[in-house]
């Protein structure tokens, strides 16, 4: 029963839950094909005696900022990490455009009435259907965003380890550095309100450990457990927000 406009672009998988995720995969294939693309671009056409800055580039800086492409003083340049990172994407794009095509064309258009590839199976138990986006479902709604929290989570933990274990770029050094995270609380909860005045990378990984332990334990929450109260209304879209706000403040205090 669709009870929005045809104008929001999701009213046309209405119950075509496979066609949904064949939409996603395929714009994340886009994402990876740019990224992987504009990074073989500048690589091709980077002068090592000219500041990045002044060549207008977005990826080669970004990878330099974790450590990648550079001696860890930041001036003997590598470009066969950076080529690797641009081909990996590439084929990761391609992996996606084929899942996006293969839900788009030939897989069953509800993955909650189908186990197979096609439309003829109608299992009576479906592992899918439990993440099958239902608006008016507060339980689905927490349950679907107690997975995304949880992969929230894994990101900060794969990102601090990072900067443990490898090192990223400090500017106050101009060089990469291993850095150990300050799990120090109250800097934490101090630095949510000026964190565009971080200046120790140390808080910056501290911040994200933080965050990776209340991601995680949020997610298993919402995972194991059911919406309690009563709802006279309910709209998917407001947990939808809550998560994304909870990612701004992820990159806020990154």
């Amino acid at each position: 029963n669709v009870t929005y406009g045809w104008w929001v672009g999701n009213s046309v998988v209405t119950n075509k839950s496979s066609r949904f995720i064949g939409s996603h995969v395929a714009h994340t294939g886009l994402i990876c094909f740019a990224a992987g693309g504009n990074t073989l671009w500048e690589l091709a056409r980077y002068n090592p005696d000219i500041p990045m800055g002044h060549q207008g580039m977005v990826s080669i800086p970004h990878l330099a900022s974790i450590g990648i492409g550079f001696d860890p003083t930041g001036t003997v340049f590598d470009g066969t990490s950076i080529a690797f990172i641009g081909v990996f994407h590439l084929i990761c794009s391609m992996v996606y455009a084929g899942a996006g095509l293969l839900h788009s064309l030939i897989f069953s258009e509800d993955t909650q009435n189908s186990s197979g590839l096609f439309a003829d199976d109608r299992p009576e138990h479906r592992q899918a259907a439990r993440y099958k986006l239902e608006w008016d479902n507060p339980d689905n709604q927490t349950f679907i965003l107690g997975h995304h929290l949880i992969f929230f989570g894994v990101a900060c933990i794969w990102f601090v380890e990072w900067a443990r274990i490898h090192g990223i770029y400090d500017p106050a050094i101009g060089a990469v550095r291993q850095v150990e995270y300050n799990l120090n609380l109250t800097n934490i909860w101090n630095h949510q309100f000026d964190f565009l005045a971080i200046d120790s990378l140390e808080d910056v990984m501290g911040g994200h450990a933080f965050l990776a332990f209340v991601e995680i334990t949020g997610g298993a929450f919402h995972i194991a457990t059911k919406q309690t109260g009563e709802y006279t209304e309910f709209k998917g879209k407001n947990i939808l927000s809550a998560e994304a706000v909870l990612s701004w403040s992820l990159a806020g205090i990154g």
